[in-house]
């Protein structure tokens, strides 16, 4: 496994030139590159009010185009999670936690069917931090929970954003202006 150090800037380091690009070329855009850094922890270990910012993006843009920006910041942010919290499991003092009880009822589960799990959560508003311990925990592979969450999440991305430029339409019929 490489470092994570390597590893986060691997993930970082494109996507900055990529939002360096977009500001030099696509100044129009420069609010969906904001929705995108702000998407990263978003997805990620800070809590941060997700939701809205998926629908004050989508009625400023295409809801096709929000969802495929929030798929992308989450992909990055799942590597990080992933990466993350698997090497805090394999810290003796964290990795003590996987023995309870609860923890391998919770593994026990989630083993069942991982991949339709994350994609559950990611999908519905059902609060998805557990997943996030739990798949690491699970020692579930990183390809399989990444691809999930975007999977699961793009969707819900495309209905909130939609739920934006539906409500943009909407007020522009009573406010014109």
């Amino acid at each position: 496994m490489q470092p994570f150090p390597l590893m986060l800037a691997g993930v970082i380091i494109p996507a900055l030139i990529c939002t360096l690009i977009t500001w030099q070329f696509f100044r129009e855009w420069w609010q969906l590159s904001g929705f995108f850094w702000y998407s990263i922890p978003g997805n990620s270990f800070l809590w941060l009010p997700h939701e809205p910012a998926v629908i004050y993006t989508g009625a400023i843009y295409s809801p096709v185009l929000v969802a495929l920006v929030g798929g992308f910041a989450t992909m990055f942010a799942s590597i990080i999670d992933h990466a993350l919290f698997t090497r805090a499991f394999q810290i003796d003092r964290i990795a003590s936690v996987k023995k309870a009880w609860i923890m391998r009822s919770t593994t026990g589960l989630f083993n069942r069917a991982p991949w339709w799990t994350i994609v559950f959560f990611a999908l519905t508003p059902v609060p998805f931090y557990p997943i996030r311990l739990v798949a690491p925990m699970a020692n579930y592979p990183m390809f399989g929970y990444v691809t999930a969450v975007v999977v699961g999440r793009i969707p819900r991305y495309y209905i909130l954003a939609l739920g934006g430029a539906w409500a943009h339409q909407l007020t522009r019929s009573f406010w014109p202006w």
